[in-house]
């Protein structure tokens, strides 16, 4: 049984390793150091195997290298996987430190309790450091279940070193292979490895999943939500749940003419810093999206329609006033701007965005650079009332 088990750990971590590899194809550079750092295990189980044609001290130093290589392999995936602190310098100190120390134990004290010892308390002590540096960075339950594996294989390798150590006596190297204690690491060491093995996969998968998700709803030049994400957004936190809103509706002025004059580059620069202002909008739960070109949407839960309108005065004034010869324009970038609250009659937010919109149109056919809302209620109002705030900021009725 216990050669059965001596075969089986290898093919277990090998079978690991190689589906680390293929899901590190998918672009996430913590599963190849996982992949790489359970095939580097996988080697030093079988590095017994060698002992028909090496010496029995060349064996345990391969093995010792191997589990040490994996293990700093395991660190530096679990480091990569949640953007931590790398500590890559500390991390390889105690792993050549103990390497020196197996060397010594293997060739001079020629002693298996030392030399178990030495290294699987090291393994212990590079992912107590990977983790130390990683715990602050756990962001769901998946990331909490991968420190919690982590933290088991931790204790149990170091629990049962600790009692290899004081119950071994005088077991000599040649012997390990066939001692109750290699039996009992091979099944402990299983099963750490499956449970360290599924929840790293499960953490690495669902953040593959969440990039495509945010590559999917995220504009790539401003980082704002895209229209599809825009509309992700209110089903789960937004409109769906029949909370009042006011939408914002936001479209530079006089684009194509940037475009033509200051090239495409500088306009793409244009829309960041545009990008940027109307992320400033300082409401609770707000959401702001490009729905394409120079236009923008602004969502804003439970607020009335002159605070809005306020708002976007403030985004209005803000961009006229900025500076833009950082990137090569001479001359002032202004926008025009939408603003219309949610009516009961509304089918879905998009009602009121049409209702912006319309108003962002008049706003351009206004003279631009101004903010345009609707001051009347929008579900009763026949004829609405116009509330159009000017160049110069002063406040005028329109019917």
């Amino acid at each position: 049984m216990s050669e059965n088990f001596a075969f089986l750990l290898p093919v277990v971590l090998t079978l690991f390793g190689v589906a680390f590899l293929i899901v590190g194809r998918f672009g996430n550079r913590s599963a190849v150091f996982w992949g790489a750092g359970y095939l580097c295990a996988a080697l030093g189980f079988l590095a017994p195997l060698l002992e028909i044609i090496v010496s029995v001290p060349v064996v345990a130093m391969m093995a010792d290298a191997a589990f040490l290589a994996a293990f700093l392999l395991y660190s530096h995936g679990l480091v990569t996987h949640f953007e931590a602190q790398r500590l890559l310098g500390a991390r390889l100190t105690i792993a050549a430190v103990a390497y020196a120390g197996t060397t010594y134990a293997v060739l001079i004290a020629g002693s298996l309790r030392y030399e178990l010892f030495i290294n699987d308390i090291a393994c212990s002590l590079l992912m107590l450091v990977a983790t130390l540096s990683s715990w602050r960075r756990r962001r769901n339950w998946v990331d909490r279940a991968l420190l919690g594996a982590v933290i088991f294989v931790m204790l149990e390798t170091s629990v049962r070193t600790i009692v290899f150590f004081v119950m071994a006596g005088t077991l000599a190297m040649g012997e390990f292979i066939g001692s109750s204690y290699a039996y009992i690491m091979q099944i402990t060491s299983t099963i750490g490895a499956l449970v360290l093995a599924l929840t790293a996969l499960s953490s690495v998968a669902l953040r593959i999943v969440e990039r495509h998700r945010k590559a999917a709803e995220e504009d790539p030049l401003t980082g704002l939500l895209n229209r599809r994400g825009f509309d992700q957004f209110i089903r789960e936190r937004g409109h769906a749940t029949g909370r009042e809103a006011a939408i914002i509706v936001a479209d530079i002025d006089w684009f194509k003419s940037v475009n033509d004059h200051y090239g495409h580059s500088t306009g793409d620069d244009v829309i960041r810093e545009v990008a940027a202002l109307l992320r400033t909008l300082s409401w609770p739960e707000a959401a702001v999206a490009r729905f394409g070109g120079e236009e923008f949407v602004a969502y804003l839960p439970n607020c009335r329609l002159q605070d809005a309108h306020t708002l976007a005065n403030t985004v209005r004034l803000a961009l006229s006033e900025r500076d833009f010869r950082s990137i090569g324009i001479d001359r002032a970038i202004t926008a025009s701007f939408g603003v219309a609250v949610t009516a009961a009659g509304d089918h879905s937010i998009h009602d009121a965005i049409s209702r912006a919109d319309r108003l962002l149109y008049l706003a351009k056919s206004s003279g631009r650079n101004r903010v345009v809302s609707n001051a009347a209620e929008v579900s009763t109002a026949s004829v609405p009332k116009l509330f159009v705030v000017k160049d110069d900021g002063e406040a005028a009725s329109r019917r």
